[in-house]
């Protein structure tokens, strides 16, 4: 069990503040790239990540909450990105993009609004390396979590128990280990982290919730 520290900025200095932060506390971190089509906000673009201080201190997972992410997998391996995912919902044929992606050398995975059934996805599980499930409305930080996520996770690794499964959106101290204990392998952390006054302490309470 992995806790992912999420990025949702469209500032290169609140980006590299974060970052600081985040120095030896953590190897993974997310950046969300926002479209503001897909989903209506804005964020920092792929090109400017190479432009960022201390970003190569950590793996970096793109979140791509676009339309058409295909059209950014040149831009995620340049930027060093070693993980992509991208939105079921946000493409007509999830194969073709998929296949696109096998020429590039990043991991790959695939994410699932609350809405949308985990059904979609098993017909692309022996070509990706992750699921994510939002547990919130993608876009905005701060939403509440979606209790149904639960089933989703334990629904999932019962089908495919070798499947990585990402849980992203209104995580906290309060929720984490029961998305742990559900069966999640990747647990993303935006608000909750950002919120607190002293991310080291809050990253270790995090922590500690999944052990106990």
């Amino acid at each position: 069990m992995k806790i992912i520290p999420a990025i949702l900025t469209n500032k290169r200095e609140d980006l590299e503040d974060k970052l600081k932060n985040l120095t030896g506390l953590v190897d993974w971190i997310q950046i969300d790239i926002i479209d503001d089509k897909f989903v209506k906000n804005n964020s920092i673009q792929l090109k400017d990540l190479s432009k960022v201080n201390d970003i190569k201190n950590f793996n970096l997972e793109a979140h791509l909450m676009v339309e058409n992410p295909e059209k950014y997998f040149i831009a995620c391996q340049n930027a060093g990105i070693k993980r992509v995912i991208f939105h079921v919902e946000a493409i007509d044929n999830v194969h073709d993009t998929l296949k696109k992606a096998e020429a590039f050398s990043f991991q790959k995975g695939i994410a699932l609004n609350p809405e949308t059934h985990i059904k979609k996805m098993y017909p692309y599980l022996g070509n990706i390396d992750v699921v994510l499930l939002m547990g919130v409305n993608p876009g905005f930080q701060g939403q509440k979590f979606i209790p149904s996520t639960l089933n989703k996770i334990k629904e999932i690794k019962k089908i495919a128990p070798y499947i990585r499964v990402e849980v992203d959106g209104g995580i906290n101290i309060k929720n984490i280990k029961k998305i742990a204990d559900a069966g999640a392998d990747y647990l993303v952390v935006g608000s909750s982290l950002w919120k607190s006054k002293n991310i080291k302490k809050q990253l270790s309470k995090l922590k500690e919730q999944t052990t106990s």
